[in-house]
């Protein structure tokens, strides 16, 4: 349609204004004051980290996307549970949320898998309804791109699964060497020298591992289950060493100050040499010298715990939905909730560095559930129907 990869930032940028809108009608939907809610919306989307973030060519950002259509369609869920199970549009919408959710990042299934068991558990007697969404999630996270990628000469790019964890494995090289066994020890040369897995290793940050000139990808890929075995042998057997490398990769998500010499990945301001003809070329001198002081500004170290680093956003989101929890009338919304956590987990679990795209999502959630607190405050101005079943309890 438009061969050009300011198609896909333009792109990006409308659906964000739209879905920010969109969460801002469910949030008033739900009894917050409209002003409060437009207030939140036009905050977040004014803010340069949600800005730069989104017009960046990454996978993350249709992803947050589509989690930030899932969790207003839960919103929804929450304010009336018997209405939103008595039609078939809402159990779609939802399912095609998730599934593009399972799409768009190979982690996303993780996320989507958790939610989808919790929505059967809890509304097991909706079956046919709860069909739907399934229906949705498989025919749009699986069915279309299977024909998409049979129809377009498009390379799906995919990792093995063992590579993600492979920085865990280097944390118990570096810790406890003598425990591999000789034919575990070959598997790990085939990658890499034993001193570049023990002298590159670094907890917060996988890239100067995996991206070491030395380190070879290729026999995790041909040979996923040995390295699958590796993996999971390795963490069995060093519980304490693999959740403290964990701690330290997923810190960023909960603890407002840098790690001594961590680094939290951006969106980099330089644009590299390229052949797409993708360049800097402002259109108002004036836009770009005020965006340029606003970018500039909160790269500052000084000021990075408030500004890239998602922290304090997400324990403020905790708050909330602890808040939310604490009032009975509320607790329906601990839905939409439930996505941020299991998205928390997801990342915790899995990311390899301190990337704020890792967070994007979460942040931008975490921002929207803010204005819930005034529900907190004011539980009777909450509008949101009781279930007229016990299965519809959260």
């Amino acid at each position: 349609i438009w061969d050009h990869p300011g198609a896909v930032t333009l792109l990006q940028v409308l659906i964000m204004a739209g879905l920010l809108g969109l969460v801002a009608r469910r949030l008033t939907q739900v009894g917050v004051p409209w002003w409060l809610t437009v207030a939140a919306a036009w905050i977040t989307a004014a803010l340069p980290m949600v800005g730069a973030t989104t017009i960046t060519v990454w996978k993350d950002i249709p992803y947050s996307l589509a989690m930030v259509w899932a969790f207003a369609e839960l919103v929804d869920l929450a304010r009336d549970r018997d209405g939103f199970w008595s039609s078939w549009w809402g159990p779609l919408r939802l399912g095609t949320a998730l599934g593009l959710m399972w799409a768009l990042r190979a982690n996303g299934k993780v996320t989507v898998l958790i939610f989808a068991v919790a929505l059967a558990i809890a509304f097991w007697s909706r079956w046919r309804k709860l069909l739907a969404v399934g229906g949705a999630i498989v025919t749009v996270g699986i069915l279309i791109p299977v024909v998409l990628l049979s129809v377009l000469s498009v390379n799906p790019g995919t990792i093995e699964p063992a590579e993600v964890f492979l920085p865990d494995v280097a944390a118990v090289v570096v810790n406890d060497p003598g425990w591999f066994s000789e034919a575990d020890r070959a598997r790990l040369e085939a990658i890499a020298p034993i001193d570049v897995w023990r002298d590159r290793y670094v907890c917060s940050d996988s890239t100067p591992l995996v991206f070491d000139p030395r380190f070879n990808h290729t026999p995790p890929r041909e040979n996923p289950w040995e390295y699958r075995s590796l993996v999971v042998r390795t963490a069995i057997s060093h519980v304490p060493t693999v959740v403290g490398h964990r701690w330290c990769a997923a810190s960023f998500l909960f603890v407002p100050w840098p790690r001594d010499g961590g680094y939290l990945h951006r969106p980099p301001f330089e644009i590299p040499p390229n052949t797409l003809g993708i360049a800097r070329d402002s259109i108002s001198g004036r836009a770009y010298s005020f965006t340029l002081a606003q970018y500039q500004w909160i790269e500052k170290p000084s000021v990075e715990w408030l500004t890239w680093r998602p922290a304090l956003v997400i324990l403020a989101g905790i708050a909330t939905y602890i808040g939310v929890a604490v009032r009975r009338r509320l607790r329906p919304l601990l839905w939409a909730g439930g996505l941020i956590g299991a998205q928390l987990l997801n990342v915790a679990a899995m990311t390899p560095a301190h990337e704020f795209r890792y967070a994007f999502g979460i942040y931008l959630l975490c921002l929207m559930s803010l204005p819930f607190w005034w529900l907190i405050i004011r539980p009777d101005e909450a509008k949101i129907e009781p279930g007229g079943r016990l299965d519809s309890a959260p």
